[in-house]
């Protein structure tokens, strides 16, 4: 099955999310992405669960948030 391509606003919203709930520490990918798919849950039927954890476990990889 081919993966969706997040879009940038997408992007933009999860990163402000994070930043503005998550300042000090962050917990498991998985978490972060359930509460933002509770808080946009458009993005969570467009895109998944799966798709949106992977984001944001690339980007604490690569150290984005």
């Amino acid at each position: 099955m081919p993966q969706l391509k997040i879009s940038e606003p997408v992007l933009d919203d999860l990163g402000r999310f994070i930043s503005k709930n998550y300042s000090n520490y962050l917990p498991n990918s998985l978490l972060i992405a359930q509460a933002f798919i509770l808080k946009y849950q458009d993005y969570g039927r467009e895109f998944g669960l799966s798709a949106i954890n992977k984001v944001i476990e690339d980007g604490i990889m690569c150290g984005l948030f």
